[in-house]
Formats: C-alpha cells, sequence, structure tokens
C-alpha cells in the first residue's frame, strides 16, 4: 500500500511479541513521513484497541474515534513494532488534530 502517512489509522497484521501469529487489528502509523518513504518498505505503528478493561495508567483514549475510522471507542496502546508496508490490510482514517497531540504526548512517556 502506498501513500501511508503519519497519523494515518490503518488494520495491519498485528505481530504478537510471544509468536510469529499475526491478528488484523487497528493500528497507527507513527513514523515519519520521511521514514515512511524509505526504500526498506517499513513503517513504525502503535496498536489502538477497544479493550479498555486492561488500560495502563498513560495509555489514553482516542477522542475523536469514529473521525478516526475505528468502530467504537478505543485507545492507543503502548504496544509499537516495526512492520512491513505488505502488513497493512487497508487505511481506515486518520487522527484528529486532537489525538495528534495526545499521542505525541503519551510517545513522549513511553521514549
Amino acid at each position: 500500500m502506498t501513500n501511508i502517512s503519519k497519523y494515518d489509522v490503518v488494520i495491519v497484521k498485528f505481530p504478537f511479541a510471544s509468536s510469529f501469529k499475526y491478528k488484523a487489528r487497528p493500528a497507527v502509523v507513527i513514523s515519519s513521513n520521511i521514514y515512511n518513504k524509505n526504500t526498506r518498505d517499513t513503517l513504525f505503528i502503535m496498536a489502538i484497541s477497544s479493550s479498555m478493561s486492561n488500560k495502563l495508567d498513560f495509555e489514553i483514549d482516542v477522542q475523536c474515534w469514529n473521525e478516526a475510522g475505528l468502530l467504537k471507542p478505543s485507545l492507543f496502546k503502548s504496544s509499537v513494532a516495526t512492520i512491513e508496508k505488505d502488513f497493512i490490510i487497508t487505511k481506515v482514517g486518520t487522527l484528529s488534530n486532537l489525538d495528534r497531540n495526545s499521542l505525541d504526548e503519551m510517545i513522549k512517556i513511553l521514549c
């Protein structure tokens, strides 16, 4: 898939940390647009989940989840991965400015 930008919400074959299995999950692209154009065809993504029960203190809600193309209220998870662009199934939306700012603040806390 081409034309993927930072803050795009995509459905990806998300890798599990403990195995080589994948599951289709929403994620947000967090790599810069310069990086996204690299010849290695990889992206940095952060998982998005609608499961609020295991929310960590620094994980934040997606405020404009419908605008982002998500089906229900969701949150940014602290699960970050490098994936190949071929793992992207589809783009569903883009984060609002409010959610972009919140995500950037969360990344500062994580990194």
